[in-house]
């Protein structure tokens, strides 16, 4: 955030300075379409991996297309991308995360389940999930972009997921951020 001054303040110098995340890529923005066209969606980039439970499709995936996410131009979503089953997918990054063990971090993110109408979004759910052990669960149900948080212990090394979406009920999350709280 940019601070220009407030009156006839003004602000020339400052030592303002932006925390850093311990989550690789955390707007999903790696991933571009390898045609270069507008959108496309994968299971995988290069920073995050999505599954789908046996006998799902793409219940987990990462696309590229500016009218479905909060900022810049890829998001990941939860739900069947092809429409294909009503099973729950799950997102997390291809490498663990090089934290402090007994350091407290805190995951941020926003989650927006109104892509269908409120009637069919009455299932969209998302579970975050760390080193195995759900932290935060978000109540079932339409909601428009919303920012989350939740503090966490690290073990060092740990493991972040994000699961949920049963289709027609999808979950988009973006902007996915972990902060070291104290050490």
């Amino acid at each position: 955030m940019d601070n220009y001054g407030q009156g006839n303040i003004k602000v020339t110098y400052s030592r303002g300075y932006r925390r850093i995340s311990v989550l690789p890529d955390g707007g999903f923005e790696s991933y571009t379409c390898p045609d270069g066209g507008d959108a496309c969606y994968t299971d995988s980039i290069p920073s995050w991996k999505g599954s789908s439970p046996s006998g799902g499709t793409l219940d987990a995936s990462f696309f590229h297309f500016k009218d479905y996410v909060r900022s810049g131009l890829s998001v990941a979503l939860l739900g069947s991308a092809s429409g294909s089953d009503a099973l729950a997918g799950t997102i997390t990054p291809t490498s663990l995360l090089n934290t402090v063990p007994g350091a407290k971090y805190e995951v941020q993110f926003f989650h927006d389940s109104s892509f269908h109408a409120p009637e069919l979004s009455r299932d969209a759910h998302v579970d975050v999930i760390w080193n195995g052990e759900t932290v935060l669960s978000l109540a079932p149900g339409w909601q428009p972009w919303t920012y989350h948080k939740v503090a966490v212990t690290a073990k060092g090394n740990d493991k972040l997921e994000f699961h949920g979406g049963t289709y027609p009920a999808i979950s988009f999350i973006d902007d996915v951020y972990v902060f070291l709280l104290s050490s």
